[in-house]
């Protein structure tokens, strides 16, 4: 039997007594160029570690005709500028998880290692002191403080290097010892009569120890430091014998910027 060959299927459609052939559909490519955009996917934290809302900022990027990117610039209109200045550390996000996992409001935290360090990770020990990193703590002040802090939260342990002195060399594990440290200075001074602690008011609980803390966190302003702090610790921390404490607090203020107002605790 003869096979005929299948040929494509063409139909005519009348017009108003007129006809025309309808054509078989050919497939057709899009170019785009530079190629299509990229998809966002939502990255969600795993269970288990505690906690942690990441900031909401906008990015906007600049393209170029080849679609290469010209310039990148992040916004953020709820955070601090302290807290820009942290997660532009490639530790920063880590330290504000850790600090939430605490109860630490991570803006505070950032304060504190703007003042420090600008939020670098320097190493000062030497052999008269072992004060160090980007949070600027003592070797026996970071130990007990990342101790308290691992028996009041055991999760934070498995994101952090080593629970040793030596992981005081990694600012992640430091900020859980530093956020400790706040949270600790924030009980203390609400026991004071500071009913919600700011960065501002712990700051001389950090430099200077709790009970100094707590006379200069309620002293008068035109009180001078020199009534509270030895001369030669207000030489090493580059205050005169003459300032105020009002005049002292203006100026750590002005370093912690719009974070010097952040409550430690988080609500």
């Amino acid at each position: 039997m003869l096979v005929k060959k299948r040929r494509p299927a063409w139909k005519v459609w009348p017009v108003l007594g007129s006809s025309f052939l309808v054509y078989p559909a050919l497939a057709q490519t899009v170019n785009v160029p530079a190629g299509l955009p990229p998809t966002v996917n939502a990255t969600y934290q795993e269970v288990g570690m505690g906690g942690w809302t990441p900031p909401t900022s906008t990015t906007t990027q600049q393209i170029s005709g080849s679609g290469s990117v010209v310039s990148t610039t992040t916004t953020n209109g709820s955070s601090t500028d302290a807290l820009q200045s942290m997660y532009s550390q490639s530790w920063g996000y880590a330290a504000a998880q850790n600090a939430s996992a605490l109860g630490v409001n991570p803006d505070a935290l950032a304060a504190t290692c703007v003042v420090e360090s600008g939020c670098r990770n320097v190493y000062t020990a030497n052999g008269n002191s072992s004060i160090t990193g980007a949070f600027q703590m003592s070797n026996g002040t970071y130990n007990e403080a990342l101790q308290k802090a691992l028996a009041s939260n055991p999760s934070l342990a498995s994101s952090i290097t080593n629970t040793g002195i030596s992981g005081q060399q990694d600012p992640a594990t430091q900020a859980v010892a530093a956020a400790q440290y706040l949270k600790d200075a924030a009980t203390s001074l609400q026991n004071a009569g500071i009913s919600n602690p700011t960065a501002l008011d712990t700051r001389a609980y950090y430099n200077f120890g709790p009970q100094r803390g707590a006379q200069i966190a309620t002293a008068n302003d035109s009180a001078l430091m020199s009534s509270y702090v030895p001369s030669n610790q207000l030489a090493s921390n580059g205050i005169s014998s003459g300032e105020t404490v009002g005049q002292w607090k203006s100026s750590i203020a002005a370093k912690m910027g719009s974070a010097a107002s952040s409550p430690i605790l988080s609500s």
